[in-house]
């Protein structure tokens, strides 16, 4: 793909990414991105992330806090992460979960509700939809930590 059939955002991004591929820096976050491109929101860089990666320039791999990205042209990757804990949307989720009401978020925690509210908005969701995707990463994680627990005590 020649550099001419990329957004001039796009271009930017991809240069960011390969910059830090080369220096063997992580890759770079979604606030860095909007510094550099210059774009109004980070959701916008999100998007380029995924745009880059349909057309075949670079891969992600996504985890719950971070991400690495390899620049399928060099076959360069951004740092190795540490926390290798899987991203939520990636985990294989039940066909129906119960959920929390958004009036019980705000009954225990007003701004907490305005929080879930703007994440919802920001990752373009539904707000049942966003909070039931909480309730499930949260019931993962619990899961996953008391399991732990019980292997620790042998």
């Amino acid at each position: 793909m020649n550099d001419m059939s990329l957004s001039p955002w796009e271009r930017e991004v991809l240069a960011c990414v390969t910059e830090a591929a080369e220096a063997g820096r992580a890759a770079p976050t979604g606030d860095e991105l909007q510094e550099r491109c210059g774009c109004d929101s980070i959701s916008t860089t999100v998007h380029l992330v995924q745009r880059l990666e349909r057309k075949g320039l670079i891969q992600v791999e996504r985890y719950q806090r971070t991400r690495r990205i390899t620049v399928l042209a060099t076959g360069k990757a951004t740092a190795p992460v540490t926390n290798r804990t899987p991203h939520w949307r990636t985990r294989k989720r039940p066909g129906r979960m119960p959920s929390a009401s958004l009036h019980m978020v705000k009954a225990r925690d007003p701004d907490m509700a305005m929080q879930i509210i703007k994440a919802a908005r920001r990752e373009g969701m539904g707000l049942d939809d966003f909070i039931t995707e909480l309730v499930w990463a949260g019931w993962q994680s619990r899961e996953e930590a008391f399991a732990a627990r019980v292997a620790a005590l042998g």
